[in-house]
């Protein structure tokens, strides 16, 4: 009687610890559907560190704001405080000849836009690239490969920052990814649901400088499972094995 008892109580304790594909899915739809997805308007703060980049048709004009020839993703590599300028407490950079212009509050377009109007005082036909080269994020817990992460891109998306995390270890509990964001005057906790594809109307779903992603793992966390039909196979085995033992008794 024990014995019976005991292997229906390891049953349904597999079973009830099995993690299926539902659990697993990202933006969990059953058909094709549509996704509204939030108008990020991501804007320089003070303390970014910004890659200006000015281009005409005089090159000689320019060479001071090209430096060394390398673009925001290569200087990444070196010391970007050696390269880039920085948004100082009045919300001012200052550039060579240019002098100090105003960009806090503003966003990449609009900041180029800005640069862009005292650039054509001085060079012919200026095109203006700005790139944020301190913006970053961090990701903890439950992924492949947690750390510290640039974002050169200011519409990087959560998703797009778990899989350069290389995604999320098998017991990542994808419906309660805290997010701590400090970059605020409150910092706030956060948690998001990653199977709710409503997460992309929301201003969460995309980074900001400073966040911390914590993956939490899931309560129950004996085994995983590909799908339903993998956990009613181990179930089956079993109560193979149980009877196996039964008729040899």
């Amino acid at each position: 009687m024990f014995r019976n008892f005991f292997f229906i109580s390891i049953g349904i304790t597999l079973f009830s610890s099995c993690v299926t594909n539902k659990n697993l899915d990202i933006l969990s739809v059953k058909n094709k559907s549509s996704i509204e997805i939030y108008n990020n308007q991501d804007k320089f703060r003070v303390g970014d560190l910004l890659s200006i980049e000015i281009k005409s048709l005089t090159p000689s004009k320019y060479d001071f704001f090209n430096k060394v020839g390398q673009d925001a993703y290569t200087r990444l590599s070196y010391n970007p405080y050696l390269y880039g300028y920085l948004i100082n407490d009045s919300g001012y950079v200052s550039l060579p000849s240019l002098g100090n212009i105003y960009l806090e509050g503003k966003t990449i377009f609009e900041a180029e836009k800005i640069v862009k109007q005292v650039a054509n005082l001085y060079f012919d036909d200026p095109h203006v690239r700005i790139v944020n080269i301190n913006s970053h994020v961090s990701v903890l817990g439950e992924v492949i490969n947690p750390g510290r992460y640039n974002v050169l891109d200011p519409n990087t998306n959560i998703l797009e920052i778990i899989s350069q995390a290389n995604g999320f270890t098998p017991i990542a509990n994808r419906k309660k990814v805290k997010i701590i964001r400090l970059e605020v005057e409150e910092p706030i906790i956060y948690f998001l649901d990653l199977s709710d594809k409503n997460i992309a109307k929301s201003e969460l779903f995309f980074v900001k400088s400073g966040d911390i992603i914590s993956v939490e793992p899931m309560k129950k966390r004996f085994f995983v499972v590909n799908n339903l039909s993998s956990a009613f196979s181990i179930l089956i085995s079993g109560l193979t094995l149980y009877f196996l033992i039964n008729q040899t008794n």
